[in-house]
């Protein structure tokens, strides 16, 4: 993104180099948040790091003192765009600046033509978010096919390949589970998916921000995230990344002149964006979308590598520590089957036991009868400590 002349950009503690090992009690400090609370809440909402303060009095410096000029800029529109790509390992033009994920998987439960006799997989481990966009696909006689997790709360391929027919045309998996924070094997589900002609539809909010895997290598057919977790941005800006060559072949459910090749609106046959412009419509968020780019620079600055191999030091010692106090754990102990969420079988009422953590300023989620953490690069060794023993005690 440009940075508007005059305006000033608040101190970062940023390695030079991404490859750096980030100095993480610095960049603790960026967050102001963590000075009161331990926060292990990531995947519900992040906290913000001052970076996001600075960048929105950016966009209100340039409203003020330049009615708008960039601010309400699609060229910053574009920059930003430039800028999530860039993170995310995918190619700008298969990124489209979206609001959350339910839109973005409603973009795509209507866009790709289901009909009667067609048939959806979805896991019963997804979020209430990829499930009910495809059940309204009932409505026009589309067939939803659950998937069963295992006991363990695995979502095995083999659990998919027990449901999938040659009426299946989409599969719908979160990369990391919201609840047991099961992180799902996304380049098997896809080979699988191919194989049998269906495409994959992945719930990328609790991996993106996390996870340093491009996206455009990751093997699905389309990621869907919301902005406000691991993207450090705010509630109402996110993306969906669609691979190159699947573009063309969804047709949005609504359009405006930003979704076409031309904004002349007395052309013959208005034409679609062949990139992922064709998903977008009206004017943008161009706040949250500011926002969205300025994180995204944040984040590539210290590295997604440095973030996963600080979330995956974080999230192994909190489960050890769990182990060594007799807390039961419900996530898989292996990284490559997990990320940042980290869940807890605990005995008692799991709402009461997360409000008397939450006098003691402690802050986690209650996610399906369950205590769950989640933790960020923001986190260190002391949150952990400090909540399990607020656990152990209560």
């Amino acid at each position: 993104m440009t940075t508007t002349a005059g305006m000033k950009k608040s101190p970062s503690p940023l390695p030079a180099r991404a490859e750096a090992a980030p100095d993480w009690a610095a960049l603790r400090g960026q967050f102001p948040t963590t000075e009161r609370f331990v926060y292990l809440d990531n995947a519900r909402k992040a906290i913000l790091p001052r970076s996001v303060e600075a960048a929105i009095g950016e966009w209100f410096t340039d409203v003020y003192e330049r009615a708008g000029k960039d601010a309400f800029s699609m060229e910053r529109v574009e920059d930003a765009r430039r800028a999530v790509a860039g993170l995310i390992g995918a190619p700008a033009g298969t990124v489209a600046l979206i609001k959350n994920t339910s839109e973005g998987i409603n973009i795509l439960a209507q866009g790709l033509g289901l009909k009667t006799g067609d048939n959806v997989l979805v896991s019963l481990a997804e979020h209430e978010n990829n499930t009910f966009p495809w059940r309204h696909l009932g409505t026009k006689g589309v067939e939803i096919r659950w998937v069963r997790p295992a006991a363990d709360g695995r979502v095995p391929l083999s659990a998919y390949a027990d449901a999938i027919d040659s009426n299946t045309r989409a599969v719908a998996a979160a990369w990391v589970t919201y609840g047991n924070g099961f992180r799902t094997d996304v380049p098997a589900l896809g080979a699988f998916c191919r194989d049998h002609g269906a495409r994959l539809i992945v719930d990328g909010v609790q991996g993106a921000g996390v996870i340093a895997a491009p996206l455009a290598d990751l093997g699905a057919d389309a990621v869907v995230c919301g902005g406000h977790k691991g993207m450090l941005s705010l509630a109402g800006a996110g993306f969906m990344y669609v691979r190159e060559d699947l573009i063309g072949k969804i047709t949005p459910p609504y359009a405006a002149k930003y979704s076409f090749t031309s904004n002349d609106r007395m052309q013959d046959r208005p034409t679609l964006a062949a990139d992922a412009h064709r998903f977008e419509y009206g004017n943008p968020n161009y706040l949250g979308i500011w926002v969205q780019g300025r994180s995204a620079e944040y984040l590539m600055a210290i590295g997604l590598e440095n973030i996963e191999a600080r979330v995956r030091e974080l999230t192994t010692r909190l489960i050890e520590g769990a182990g060594e106090r007799g807390i039961v754990v419900r996530t898989p102990r292996p990284w490559r089957e997990r990320a940042g969420i980290v869940s807890f079988e605990i005995e008692g009422n799991a709402e009461a036991i997360a409000a008397a953590l939450a006098e003691r300023n402690i802050i986690v989620s209650v996610k399906d009868g369950h205590i769950r953490a989640s933790v960020q690069f923001y986190n260190d060794e002391d949150d952990l400590e400090r909540f399990l023993d607020a656990v152990t005690d209560l």
